[in-house]
C-alpha cells in the first residue's frame, strides 16, 4: 500500500505568466484509501495525477511517498499511471505485448508475465482479443487495454485520469465493479479524476479542486448535499442520488446514504413479498392464514 502526501506544493507550467496553478496546496492520502478527484476543466486533476507520478515537478513544497520525498527527475515507482487519451500509451502493436511491455521493463520472468497478462486481459474483458492488433481495438477497448496494463503491474498504487471516458453504458458499470473488486482484493491506493459524479461516487473519498484549490474534501454523501457547489463545479447530481433523497423522504431509505442499484432491487423485492402476503391473506386462503397466524 501506498500514502501520497502533498505538502504547500506550488506548481506553474513553464511559460505561463498567470498565477501559479497550484500555490500552497497540500493533501494527504492514506494507504488503501480511494479518492475521487472532481472539479471542471483546466482545474488541474491531471496535472495533480502527474505531479504524483513524478512527471512534473513542483517549484515548491514536498511531495512524498511512504513518507520519503519525490526527487527532481525522479518517477513515482509504487504508482501506476493511466491517462484519458489510450492511443498516446500503446506502445506495442499486439493487444497481449503492449500489457507485457510493463512486465518485460519490471524484470519479471517470462511466466510470471503470461500469468499476468492473462489475469489483466480477463479482468478487463479482452482475453479474447489477446492476439489481435491494437489499433483494431475500439477507443473503449483501448482504454480498457492500457488499464489492464497498469493491473498487471500489481503497484501499491492506481492514478487513472478520467479512466473510464471513453466507456459507457453496461462497461462503464462493469468496470466500476471492477474496479471496486481491484480496490478491496489488493488493498491498492487509488486516485481518479472524473468529470461525473455519478462515477465519483464509488470512491470512499471526495476531493475537489477549482482553479487549483482545494474546495471540498470529505465523504460522498456529504457532497451531495452541497448542491450549490456541485452546480458550480458543472457537475450533475445523479439520478439516482436524487431518487435516493425521495425514498429517504418517504422513509424508504436512511437519510444521506447513497443509494445503489442493489439496494433499490432489494427494496422492490421486500414491498413485492409484503405485496403478494397481503393477497394471500385478502384472497381467504384459509391455509396461507394458518400458516401465518400458527
Amino acid at each position: 500500500m501506498v500514502c501520497i502526501e502533498l505538502d504547500s506544493v506550488t506548481f506553474s507550467y513553464p511559460g505561463t505568466e498567470v498565477e501559479p496553478l497550484f500555490s500552497d496546496f497540500s493533501l494527504k492520502v492514506p494507504e488503501g484509501e480511494w479518492v475521487a478527484l472532481l472539479g471542471p476543466s483546466a482545474a488541474g486533476k491531471t496535472t495533480l495525477l502527474k505531479l504524483v507520478k513524478g512527471l512534473l515537478q513542483p517549484q515548491d513544497g514536498e511531495i512524498r511517498i511512504n513518507g520519503a520525498a519525490l526527487v527532481t527527475g525522479e518517477l513515482n515507482h509504487f504508482a501506476a499511471c493511466v491517462f484519458a487519451n489510450p492511443e498516446n500509451q500503446i506502445v506495442s502493436p499486439v493487444v497481449a505485448e503492449d500489457v507485457a511491455f510493463g512486465l518485460e521493463n519490471m524484470g519479471l520472468t517470462p511466466e510470471s508475465i503470461r500469468i499476468r497478462v492473462e489475469e489483466a486481459l480477463r479482468w478487463v474483458g479482452l482475453w479474447d482479443r489477446a492476439g489481435d492488433f491494437s489499433h483494431h481495438l475500439s477507443g473503449g477497448e483501448q482504454q480498457r487495454l492500457i488499464l489492464a496494463g497498469a493491473l498487471a503491474q500489481q503497484r501499491g498504487c492506481l492514478l487513472l485520469d478520467d479512466p473510464l471516458s471513453m466507456v459507457g453504458g453496461r462497461s462503464r458499470s462493469e468496470l466500476l465493479r471492477l474496479l471496486s473488486s481491484i480496490h478491496r482484493r489488493e488493498s491498492c491506493t487509488l486516485l481518479h479524476t472524473t468529470h461525473l459524479l455519478e462515477e465519483a461516487l464509488v470512491a470512499q473519498r471526495l476531493v475537489a479542486i477549482e482553479n487549483g484549490r482545494l474546495v471540498f474534501d470529505g465523504p460522498p454523501n456529504r457532497l451531495l448535499r452541497e448542491k450549490h457547489l456541485i452546480e458550480r463545479l458543472g457537475l450533475e447530481l445523479p439520478a439516482i442520488a436524487e431518487l435516493g433523497e425521495m425514498l429517504a423522504r418517504n422513509g424508504l431509505a436512511e437519510a444521506g446514504k447513497i443509494i445503489t442499484l442493489e439496494h433499490i432491487l432489494e427494496l422492490l423485492t421486500v414491498s413485492k413479498s409484503k405485496e403478494d402476503n397481503n393477497v394471500a391473506w385478502n384472497c381467504g386462503d384459509e391455509s396461507g392464514r394458518d400458516k401465518l397466524t400458527g
